[in-house]
């Protein structure tokens, strides 16, 4: 059998490791990962190796040769640009005439083939993929298979919401010469998020091995040392250069340990190393070749290449030093940290915790480095969460972050276009504000300084004025020390994931260019856009007056005076009340006193209807004149009945977790839903899709724009002489339930993977989360993306029925996360 080594990784989440070598070439105890991809074919007698390359490829083809010296023939194959995984093996399919197996170059495992390869066959499959169950596969494939191995489902690196599984796709495929038909050459193409996508359509036989042996990608730096460190444990079955001089200490050729030194296993050195007198290796230590160790140094859990020296008395822990780094004496570095290859660290200088330094950096004496060398790389989960970035004003935001953040949105826009920023009336949100903007204009943008407004009208001001997109910062009333940023597109939507991973990886590298003095901007400075959108949702009316007695609610008294303007101005009689429902708002039942207070108040004061509205002017929760609370379901309902009747055979687009009453709304009025994921940028985005039309404004604005909603759903009413108890009367009955259930990060995968496999013959969906529809009812299980939490939505044809489902599978999460 043949073999495929995909070493054409760029590894940009290991730098500085990969500032100049490629992802396979980065060590693992002495020797390249590849080194040992390829010792670990040659034991299953794989000795005919094609490899493809496409970043640095002379560094691999100058180390490997033809491979006569590691015992194999290596072909290489070499991609001008990055064709994709399935498009670089295409490279080699004249050399690839029989069953072949494709491995990456940077993932560490002792995997027996030759099991791989007898499911294989056995299997009569075109395509086996290697699979391993983990804890958290969000930087995987996730893969589901049938009782017979038979893949059935699987994403590419998901989000929390799209997690199904914990069984992820290691990237080693036995494949079949014929799946390279299904694509042309010089196409670029994926094995996992293209061709297997089409083997599964066209049903061809694709199965998946599951592997208990030991499997690491080499992702990021954690997950190096860690593979590191899981060798000297003996954890992985590879070979250790050296000779073992003792239990778990092994020393290769040339090295000298004078008396004195102090070393603890498990402990690597490699050849022609010294370590002097006095010096202290604690266990866990890896130490290459040519180096040089000093008198009273302690080096502790650490990895040190080659040809380094380590003066007197330095300190080292927990840390990665790539080639030729000089640590003069009393110098230090703590734990996480990374030095990248030929930088010199002079005396007494100290590397905190976390830091990393680019290559060829000279760090002067006495200097404490406490934040990224020029380049830098931070262990993150994720900056944004379901919508935006939340958290603490100068704690989890600090101007310098928020400079940063800017620059690296900058970065995604390549320097070029320009961007609204606007934030709502609160010092902290002005400030940070500022630093945004520096951000910004350091990466080259011009800058629309949109003023004080709150996200909606930002929203209309990021339309109206053609810019690439938005930053918008807001407080909260009720916190006033937690603040949101929400990143908008050309359209005001929020962006992206995809857009969001971009910012979070320039980010995280500090990936981005800072223009030239000469080429900042200017701020252009807007003043006053609320009177201009409040003047146009006035033009854009049917109904020039209405003659409504409204009870209007906010925690916000900026929105209570601008909203109860804008109502007076269109005829309306207007009560305020100035309460906060917390979280109380559109929820299905609510206990809260102060919503008691104001839905007694909308029944018995003689009001056509009662609103409030949330402090960002996003939300609004409504209440008819009997005193009913329009719930979250209700209202996405209420939305969809409007939307149909304005436009005859129109389309909604609601969330997955509404409720099914939509669909008989839909049929009634001649329409169409289009359901999509339950985030709001997934809504916003699925709304306004790639073209703005009037109808997609006015459901955005109805789910995402209070005061704009507000009024459109009043000239509705008037136009067609209803009152809102009229439309909620309209909207058929329906029963849902909703429960939340603590569910660790670590069991989430295993939570959906198991409840997919136990649905039996139940219709099951995974777009977002795992929705199963059983016996004219539904739940919903959806793996929360900020904490370690499932949310469990149920609807059936009574109350009694949606409460047993959410209280069975809460149970059943609760019971497969323990287990």
């Amino acid at each position: 059998m043949k073999a495929v080594i995909m070493a054409g990784g760029e590894g940009t989440r290991l730098r500085p490791l990969t500032c100049n070598r490629p992802k396979p070439m980065v060590p693992i105890v002495n020797k390249p990962v590849m080194e040992h991809i390829i010792e670990l074919l040659k034991k299953y007698d794989i000795t005919d190796i094609a490899v493809t390359l496409q970043y640095l490829p002379d560094l691999i083809r100058d180390y490997f040769g033809d491979g006569s010296e590691f015992g194999v023939k290596l072909r290489y194959f070499v991609e001008k640009t990055p064709m994709g995984t399935a498009g670089s093996v295409k490279n080699a399919e004249e050399f690839l005439d029989d069953t072949f197996i494709v491995i990456s170059g940077d993932a560490l495992t002792d995997i027996n083939l030759s099991k791989a390869i007898d499911y294989h066959m056995k299997k009569q499959s075109m395509a086996t993929l290697v699979l391993k169950k983990v804890d958290i596969p969000l930087e995987y494939g996730v893969v589901v298979t049938d009782e017979e191995g038979r893949i059935i489902r699987f994403l590419e690196k998901p989000s929390w919401g799209e997690v199904f599984s914990d069984t992820v796709n290691t990237g080693i495929y036995i494949l079949s010469p014929e799946v390279l038909g299904f694509f042309n050459k010089n196409e670029v193409f994926d094995f996992s998020k293209d061709l297997f996508p089409i083997l599964l359509k066209e049903n061809k036989p694709m199965y998946g091995y599951i592997t208990d042996e030991y499997w690491c990608d080499i992702g990021d730096l954690r997950a190096y040392w860690q593979a590191n460190m899981d060798v000297l444990d003996r954890k992985v079955d590879v070979q250790i250069p050296g000779k073992q001089i003792r239990e778990k200490v092994w020393i290769g050729d040339g090295t000298t340990i004078e008396d004195g030194a102090v070393i603890e296993g498990p402990c690597l050195i490699g050849s022609n190393t010294r370590v002097k007198s006095n010096a202290m290796l604690g266990s866990y230590c890896i130490i290459g070749d040519n180096n040089i160790i000093s008198e009273h140094s302690s080096i502790k859990k650490s990895v040190i290449w080659k040809g380094c020296n380590i003066d007197k008395n330095v300190e080292i822990r927990g840390t990665v030093i790539c080639n030729k780094v000089i640590l003069k004496e009393h110098s230090s570095a703590f734990e996480n940290s990374v030095i990248g290859c030929d930088t010199t660290v002079k005396e007494h200088a100290i590397i905190k915790p976390n830091i990393k330094i680019w290559p060829n950096k000279l760090i002067e004496e006495g200097t404490e480095v406490n934040s990224n060398l020029v380049w830098g790389s931070k262990c993150i989960r994720s900056i944004f969460g379901q919508r935006g970035l939340a958290g603490e004003i100068n704690v989890d935001i600090t101007p310098e972050y928020a400079s940063k953040l800017g620059a690296a949105y900058g970065a995604t826009l390549k320097g070029k276009g320009t961007v609204g920023v606007s934030c709502e009336d609160s010092s902290a949100a002005k400030m940070l504000k500022i630093s945004f903007i520096s951000g910004l204009l350091s990466s080259g943008l011009k800058v629309i300084d949109l003023g004080i407004l709150h996200l909606p009208i930002s929203r209309a001001a990021v339309r109206f004025y053609g810019v690439d997109g938005g930053i918008h910062i807001s407080t909260s009333s009720s916190n006033p020390g937690r603040l949101q940023v929400d990143f908008l597109d050309k359209n005001g939507s929020n962006i992206n994931r995809a857009l969001e991973r971009k910012i979070e990886n320039a980010f995280a590298r500090e990936d981005f260019n800072r223009c030239e003095g000469d080429l900042i901007k200017e701020v252009e400075v807007v003043p006053d856009f609320t009177s201009f959108y409040l003047r146009n949702i006035i033009n854009n009316t049917k109904n020039k007056s209405f003659d409504y007695k409204i009870a209007l609610n906010s925690p916000s008294k900026f929105i209570l005076s601008t909203v109860a303007e804008l109502l007076k101005t269109l005829g309306c009689t207007v009560e305020e009340t100035n309460l906060n429902f917390g979280k109380s708002g559109r929820k299905e039942k609510d206990d809260s006193t102060e919503l008691n207070y104001f839905t007694s108040m909308v029944r018995t004061g003689n009001f056509d209807f009662g609103v409030s509205i949330e402090d960002t002017s996003e939300r609004m929760m409504l209440i008819d004149s009997k005193g009913r609370i329009i719930s979250e379901d209700m209202f996405t309902a209420l939305v969809s009945l409007i939307m149909f009747k304005t436009v005859e055979g129109g389309t909604v687009v609601v969330p997955l977790s509404a409720t099914h009453a939509v669909e008989k709304i839909a049929e009634k009025n001649h329409g169409r839903v289009l359901r999509t994921k339950t985030s709001p940028q997934d809504l916003m985005n699925s709304i306004l899709g790639n073209e703005v039309k009037a109808e997609s404004i006015d459901q955005f604005n109805l789910y995402f724009d209070a005061i704009s909603g507000l009024v459109k759903i009043m000239d509705f009413l008037k136009s067609n002489n209803y009152k809102l108890d009229d439309l909620v009367d309209m909207i058929p009955n329906f029963y849902v339930h909703e429960k939340e259930v603590e569910c660790s990060w670590n069991a989430k995968g295993k939570v959906m993977r198991q409840i997919i496999q136990e649905s039996g013959n139940n219709n099951v969906e995974t777009l977002e989360g795992v929705k199963i529809y059983k016996d004219g009812s539904w739940v919903l299980i959806l793996p929360d993306a900020e904490q370690p939490v499932c949310r469990i939505k149920s609807e059936s044809y009574s109350a009694e029925i949606a409460q047993e489902l959410t209280s069975f599978y809460a149970d059943k999460v609760t019971q497969i996360s323990n287990s």
